[in-house]
């Protein structure tokens, strides 16, 4: 199969239709439907459902529908990568960032990038900081950013940012706790609701306190951060956050955070870029603009509780 085919399909599976994708792209229907035939043929799977209304993608297509996206973009962006006037970015850049991440960030990038950089297309993806790192591995994203801890041979990582944890509490029935510091032998040691050990968070949190010689009390475990709050809320325990993941509660009076003092109790943002493949100028552009940008939000307060 050559880029033309793998361009084609594309063009099938997101107007889930070959005759719309053969009136746009030119071609006429029957030579399409051949060359969906053929690559079926080649692959010895079936890439298209037909049904009343058009077609959709197997499990097999969808998976060839990602790929052959990826290598179109990267074909696209090809001529601009070599020749391209080198204060022009242009392409399509995919990043992968953790959810409280995207809360502060994914907004103001696609913003600023529209900004700045009008000619790129900027595509976010949102998930835990082992998936972004996996993400990138596979080349589903072009750069990621993660918490610390995601090591891997075909990782390069950058540090962008030093990022405080807070003791969050219930605001109801903590008479006298107006978000006065905690020490971390205090705070480790109360009822705790955290997320799965998988998470980057939770071990953290364990390194720190395995560090302070604390064993925590761990009452529920909880990877979604609204459910997380909405049990905390109800003081059925406390937990450890970055501020800005519940600056919006707090001016509410719903939460209470309280700086830990006594050990360090942070954790480092890092850009995450791939090293078992070229980077292109795009990527290596953009990374820079993207650390201007965290500093930028770090600088003016609008991501609190982080320092440079």
């Amino acid at each position: 199969m050559d880029i033309r085919q793998l361009r084609n399909f594309v063009r099938i599976c997101e107007l889930a239709s070959i005759t719309a994708a053969a009136e746009q792209l030119g071609v006429a229907q029957p030579a399409l439907s051949r060359q969906v035939k053929a690559m079926e043929a080649e692959l010895g799977v079936a890439l298209l459902r037909r049904h009343g209304r058009g077609v959709m993608p197997t499990e097999e297509g969808v998976r060839l529908a990602a790929r052959a996206r990826l290598i179109v973009e990267d074909v696209d962006s090809l001529p601009h990568d070599i020749v391209g006037d080198t204060r022009t970015l242009s392409g399509t850049l995919t990043l992968g960032l953790p959810p409280t991440v995207a809360d502060v960030l994914a907004t103001h990038l696609l913003l600023r990038a529209m900004e700045v950089h009008p000619a790129v297309k900027l595509r976010i993806s949102s998930g835990f900081s082992g998936h972004v790192r996996d993400w990138l591995t596979r080349g589903r994203i072009d750069l990621g950013v993660a918490y610390e801890g995601q090591s891997s041979t075909s990782v390069r990582t950058q540090p962008i940012i030093l990022e405080q944890l807070f003791l969050i509490e219930a605001a109801a029935g903590t008479e006298g706790l107006d978000g006065t510091p905690i020490t971390a032998e205090q705070a480790l040691a109360m009822p705790m609701i955290l997320p799965n050990p998988e998470h980057g968070l939770r071990g953290r949190v364990a390194t720190i306190a395995d560090s302070a010689g604390i064993v925590l009390d761990v009452v529920m475990e909880v990877d979604i951060l609204p459910t997380l709050l909405a049990f905390v809320e109800r003081g059925l325990g406390a937990t450890i956050l970055p501020i800005v993941s519940v600056i919006d509660r707090i001016r509410d009076g719903r939460l209470i955070a309280r700086p830990i003092v006594g050990h360090p109790v942070d954790r480092a943002l890092v850009l995450m870029t791939p090293l078992d493949r070229p980077e292109s100028r795009l990527s290596a552009a953009f990374a820079v603009f993207l650390i201007e940008e965290v500093h930028r939000l770090s600088a003016t307060g609008e991501w609190p509780g982080t320092t440079l």
